[in-house]
């Protein structure tokens, strides 16, 4: 039993300093992602809003919000409403979808799922 509790307390110390190795500076693999990192800041973030989203409408400015924000020449096309989720094409100028993305209803977060 001494053995076994030795062995688990090692492991834990040994796994310890990898954990904050893996992502140092606090950074994480999501910041190259086009949809951003989740909850950086209140209100707008590069991730969507951080309220619920009711309708379509609501959610097609969610989206056309965080395009404007960061630059980029794209746009909603159409939206379907799902159970927990509206889900939208992203089309660019030339109207040709180049994503489909999903805003969560509870959170406002946008995520892609193309």
């Amino acid at each position: 039993m001494r053995t076994l509790a030795l062995v688990a307390v090692s492991l834990l110390i040994l796994a310890t300093p990898m954990a904050s190795v893996a992502q140092p500076g606090g950074h994480s693999a999501y910041q190259s992602m086009p949809y951003g990192h989740f909850c950086p800041g209140m209100g707008m973030g590069p991730y969507g809003v951080h309220r619920p989203v009711s309708t379509a409408d609501e959610a097609k400015q969610v989206i056309e919000r965080y395009f404007s924000s960061c630059g980029q020449a794209l746009h909603c096309g159409k939206i379907e409403e799902k159970k927990l989720y509206f889900e939208a094409e992203i089309l660019d100028r030339n109207g040709t979808m180049v994503d489909e993305a999903i805003v969560d209803k509870r959170t406002g977060r946008i995520r892609s799922i193309y």
